[in-house]
């Protein structure tokens, strides 16, 4: 961006061409359905502008007295110091926004989380998620002192028209088989299978696409598998 004697050159340009890659992961965030995979390769890019820009400033200073600054190169010196702040900002933006969509992923579907939105996370935003839960599970647990039953901070803000509900398990899956619950006991959810459940039992899983709700006239049998 500056010749030799420290002069900006075609500062408008520069800065088109400059914060590109930062807008470009915003942008990426904004036409995404839900989220898009972890762009590792521009964030790179990204910090990469911003050491160098860093470096720069510093080779100025460098050169220059504070006393004998000319307005030329005080101008550069602003310059690279708002490209930096704009690069910031927009990446801080970038994986916050990511992160607040992570933590949503507990209040939707619990730890179930379905394959094709685990691949699009980064493995740090996969370990925050599995923390975060942790965290979650202890407060709920012990969210009083010496409480007997857990809080489940999770479930629908809004009374279930039905308290039991008959589900289909839409396919086999592992984490499904064996599944203790608060009040429908063992829950051997194989693909293929109906079952009477409490509704509060399976939110999780209806939320996760696991499984789904069957209408059905008959409200009165609890853990019977069809």
């Amino acid at each position: 961006f500056f010749s030799s004697g420290l002069k900006l050159r075609a500062p408008a340009v520069g800065m088109a061409i400059h914060g590109r890659k930062a807008v470009q992961l915003l942008q990426d965030l904004k036409r995404a359905r839900w989220l898009p995979p972890f762009n590792d390769k521009v964030v790179k890019e990204v910090v990469k502008e911003i050491m160098s820009d860093h470096k720069e400033i510093q080779r100025m200073l460098a050169e220059e007295s504070e006393e004998t600054l000319e307005n030329e190169v005080l101008m550069g010196l602003y310059y690279l110091d708002d490209l930096i702040a704009r690069n910031v900002r927009c990446l801080l933006a970038y994986l916050n926004a990511r992160l607040e969509i992570v933590e949503q992923l507990r209040w939707e579907v619990g730890r179930m989380v379905p394959d094709e939105k685990l691949e699009k996370l980064h493995e740090a935003e996969r370990q925050y998620f599995n923390r975060y839960n942790d965290i979650l599970d202890k407060f709920m647990k012990r969210y009083v002192h010496n409480c007997s039953h857990p809080l489940n901070l999770t479930a629908y803000a809004e009374a279930p028209e039905d308290v039991n509900i008959q589900v289909r398990v839409l396919r086999d899956d592992p984490q499904l088989d064996g599944i203790v619950s608060n009040d429908s006991g063992l829950l051997r959810l194989r693909g293929g299978c109906q079952m009477m459940v409490k509704k509060s039992d399976v939110e999780l899983l209806l939320r996760a696409g696991k499984v789904e709700q069957v209408d059905t006239c008959r409200a009165d049998v609890v853990g019977g598998g069809f």
